[in-house]
């Protein structure tokens, strides 16, 4: 072999040898970081190569980032060993026959001349329980549902209250436990039956017998339950009333998401239930133009996203979030 030729190929073969020791080391540390535990050898070795396509995924996008051609960025979260067929299946927010049929829902218009603040967080409230997780369960709607009383009626009471997701999945016969359902559906189990706290009533991510004591139920004083066509309307609400429950379609791509304003692949059929709790504005230097968002809380724990939040943006009807939005108005 040529010299030249042989140094070029002894170069590859020891660039690639380290690459794959760095791979290894990234490996345990991520299994380690998320408590991974395979049932065998042939296992782990199929999720280790999923894991190394997300990793190419993710440094790929990231670069992207670095260069100002992206407006978030990705990690190598708790997903990143599961396929797209996997995370595609992963569906909470679903149409079945039991539910409310949206159309039979109040709807909730506003005036487009209706003023609003530049910028909303109800974060800053004090009125927002700390971010959850649905684990396993397909639960989504439920997490959306509770958070969105949880802060309405901390909003009019000034108590701030956990309340029980566990029992919508076990009670709440018009939605279908760990197999999805639909906030609007869920919010009227609530008009009329209350809600029990998380302590009396503890998630368990499963279906199970339901336990509800109405005796130890907090009943809400609901005006009604409506929902909101259209973004402007979801602004006006969310900053006049409080956060409003959405559906969207979380795809690939935003199961990555760790920061910035995601703008990622999504298709406009929602298939996960998340929280509006708030919106704002951002100035992009690199395209001189102002890039309209909504602060999306999540129900996948505090270690995905931005400590369980997501940046969204806001007017392009992104991901279906302006498809399936609804609230509650409650008095004291």
């Amino acid at each position: 072999m040529h010299p030249e030729k042989f140094l070029l190929f002894l170069s590859a073969v020891i660039v690639c040898a380290l690459s794959s020791q760095f791979l290894d080391q990234e490996w345990k540390v991520w299994k380690s970081k998320y408590e991974k535990n395979y049932s065998n050898f042939r296992d782990e070795m199929f999720r280790r190569k999923v894991w190394e396509e997300t990793w190419n995924k993710v440094q790929k996008h990231n670069e992207l980032a670095d260069q100002g051609l992206s407006r978030y960025r990705m990690a190598m979260n708790k997903f990143a060993d599961m396929t797209s067929e996997e995370r595609s299946s992963s569906k909470c927010f679903t149409a079945n026959t039991k539910s409310t049929p949206q159309s039979n829902v109040p709807v909730q218009p506003y005036s487009k001349s209706h003023g609003i603040p530049e910028s909303v967080d109800w974060r800053e409230s004090n009125c927002m329980t700390p971010v959850k997780n649905q684990g396993l369960c397909g639960s989504c709607w439920a997490f959306a549902t509770v958070g969105v009383f949880e802060t309405h009626h901390c909003l009019k009471t000034k108590e701030l209250i956990e309340f029980s997701e566990q029992q919508l999945v076990d009670c709440d016969s018009r939605n279908q436990g760990c197999c999805g359902g639909f906030p609007h559906a869920a919010m009227a189990y609530v008009s009329h039956h209350g809600m029990m706290s998380a302590k009396d009533y503890e998630y368990s991510e499963k279906q199970m017998n339901c336990l509800f004591n109405p005796e130890n139920a907090v009943y809400f004083n609901v005006t009604k339950y409506y929902t909101v066509p259209e973004e402007h309307n979801m602004a006006i609400s969310v900053a006049t009333s409080g956060p409003i429950a959405v559906g969207i379609d979380a795809g690939h791509d935003f199961q990555l998401y760790c920061g910035g304003i995601f703008d990622g692949d999504c298709t406009t059929e929602p298939n996960h239930a998340v929280i509006i709790v708030g919106y704002g504005t951002e100035h992009d230097a690199k395209t001189d133009e102002d890039i309209d968002y909504w602060i999306v809380r999540n129900s996948w724990g505090e270690d995905w996203g931005d400590h369980g939040y997501v940046k969204m943006r806001r007017n392009v009807n992104l991901c279906g979030i302006a498809t399936f939005a609804s609230s509650v108005d409650l008095t004291r």
